[in-house]
Order: C-alpha cells, then structure tokens, then sequence
C-alpha cells in the first residue's frame, strides 16, 4: 500500500518529528491551560487511530483551507514527552497534495479476506448440520439462511465501537474465529453439541447489524435500536423472525435464542440470563477469548519487545507486556 513508505504513529519515538499523510476522523475546539485555543484531532493513518493537538488555531481556522472532518491531510507532526508518554503535536497542516490518495486507503481490514472467511463460516455451519425430523429443516440450515439473508451487512459492520474488533468487517473476522474455535473444542469436549456451538458462535453478534451504523471507513456509532433494545435481544428476535413458518424444531431454536442471549456470561455484563447449557458457557468463553486475544494482538502491534502498554487496556485485568525477543 502506498502509505506503507510513511513512518506510523505506531513506530514513533519521543523526540521524533515527521510528515505523511493522514485522514481526520474526528477535531474538536479546546482551550490549553494557558487560556489559548487548539484543536484536538484523532487521525487515521491506515494502521491505527491517534489524537494529536494543533495550538493556537481554531476549527473555522482550518474550515478557510477546506480542512475539515474526513478531510485527507499532510502533517507534520512532532512526538513529545508528557510525564513518561509520547504525545503528538501538529506543526503544520494542508490538504494532500498526492491525489492518488483515497479514503480507502486509510480503512483497516481484518488479515484474512472477507469474502473467504464469509464462505468458510457457511461451509462449517453446512457440515454440522444434525439430521432433523422429517418436514423440520436443522438450526444449521436456519443459521444459514440468516447468514445469506443478511450477508453484506454481516461482511462489513463493525464489531465494537471501541472495544474489540472496532473495524471495517471486524463482526465478519470475530465471529470467524469463533466459529473455528467452536468447531475445534467440540473435538476435545465429545459431549458438545457441535451444530448448536458452531451455530450459535456464527450467529451471537448478528444484532450488532442493528446496534450500530458503520461508516464506509469502518467507525461504528450506536443508533436508536441499538440503545433501546441492544445486540443481544435483537439478534435473539431474529432466530423467531426468520422462522416464522416454524420450520424448524422449537426446541433447537429455544436452545440457540438461549446462546445468543447468554453469551456475555454474566447479567452484570449485560447479559439476560447466565448460561444454562454447556455449548451456552462454551460460547461464552470462546467470545471473551477471542476479545481478549484481540486485545493483546493489537497492543502487541505497537509494543516494542520487553515493554509494557503504559495503563491497562479498556476490560483487561492488568497491563500488557511484550517479551523480549
């Protein structure tokens, strides 16, 4: 990719001063200390997201060059020290100058392909599918069903606002892994049902089509759905919504309703009802497994070796620490 010859904000040091270009996802007016006004910025580089300040200017300042929100800009940033941490000021800003530039290169994407993922998370649901009684279809076959009727939404939404897989396809990347991670314990732990794991691991996030609005660049933003009824309800809904013609066995569709509402493990966590089945508590530990190693994946792509991140991660226990090498 062509940003691939800037230096990220990632691999910045303290005392480094550098130019590229970046995409603002979002600046806002404050006021320093000082009583002076700056503008505190969060800029996309392609990798990561980063805040940085501009002082002495203003918004509508920027607003007389055309800069502004989703503008794609060259900086010139300085990376300083701010009691132990790097920070990043703006010297100078313009529009790019390089127009073969676009919005799209500034949108990160999960490391495998969408549309292989998409196709192997059908290709396992198919090949759990349990046999049924006659003139019922299977929670599998219902499962994938959902999946088609709702495919490019589930290919691209977001996953999280801030928290895990907070990008462009991220739902699609999380519940690939855990649709793998499902299928791989069944094989240690016999006794699972492995159609209603493999199932509920594809279809636990799906409300998050209807919690959240994703932006082309791949930022979520809640919307009235999502805050009045919540991911885990609305995708529970849809399992009765899909089948209306009660195709398949009300009892395999109350187990897996049951997963999806179960999955955050905890009613304090958001959750209806704690797990009452084990591929429920399975579920449950495969989704905070894969959204912690998330965590650490993405901590451990800005940490150098035998450091630490400097506080602990949002939902995390402790402090992340990179081994040496």
């Amino acid at each position: 990719m062509k940003l691939d010859e800037y230096k990220k904000f990632s691999e910045a040091s303290i005392g480094d001063k550098f130019d590229r270009p970046v995409m603002i996802k979002s600046m806002e007016d404050r006021v320093a200390a000082n009583g002076n006004p700056f503008v505190a910025f969060t800029f996309k580089d392609g990798n990561s997201e980063e805040k940085a300040n501009m002082f002495s200017t203003t918004i509508a300042d920027l607003e007389k060059n055309n800069i502004r929100k989703d503008s794609i800009v060259d900086v010139v940033i300085n990376a300083k020290n701010n009691k132990g941490n790097i920070c990043f000021n703006v010297e100078k800003i313009e529009l790019t100058k390089d127009e073969s530039i676009t919005v799209g290169d500034f949108v990160k994407l999960p490391p495998l392909d969408l549309k292989l993922m998409y196709e192997e998370i059908c290709s396992l649901v198919e090949s759990v599918s349990r046999e049924h009684v006659e003139g019922k279809i299977s929670i599998a076959e219902l499962t994938l069903k959902i999946l088609e009727n709702n495919k490019e939404g589930y290919m691209s939404s977001t996953a999280a606002i801030h928290m895990h897989h907070n990008l462009k396809g991220g739902l699609l990347y999380h519940s690939y892994r855990m649709v793998k991670a499902a299928n791989a314990i069944c094989d240690v732990y016999t006794d699972l049902d492995r159609e209603m794991l493999v199932c509920g691991a594809a279809l636990h996030d799906i409300g998050k089509l209807w919690e959240y609005s994703t932006s082309e660049y791949g930022d979520g933003e809640y919307v009235s759905s999502g805050i009045l009824f919540g991911h885990l309800y609305i995708g529970a809904s849809l399992i009765n919504q899909t089948d209306k013609e009660n195709k398949c066995s009300t009892e395999r569709k109350r187990q897996l309703v049951h997963l999806i509402l179960s999955h955050h493990g905890k009613q304090e966590w958001g959750s209806p009802m704690a797990p009452a089945t084990p591929e429920a508590y399975a579920l449950h530990c495969i989704d905070n497994l894969d959204a912690k190693i998330y965590v650490y994946e993405e901590s451990y792509s800005t940490l150098a070796p035998g450091k630490c991140t400097d506080k602990k991660p949002f939902g995390m226990d402790n402090r992340i620490y990179k081994p040496k090498e």
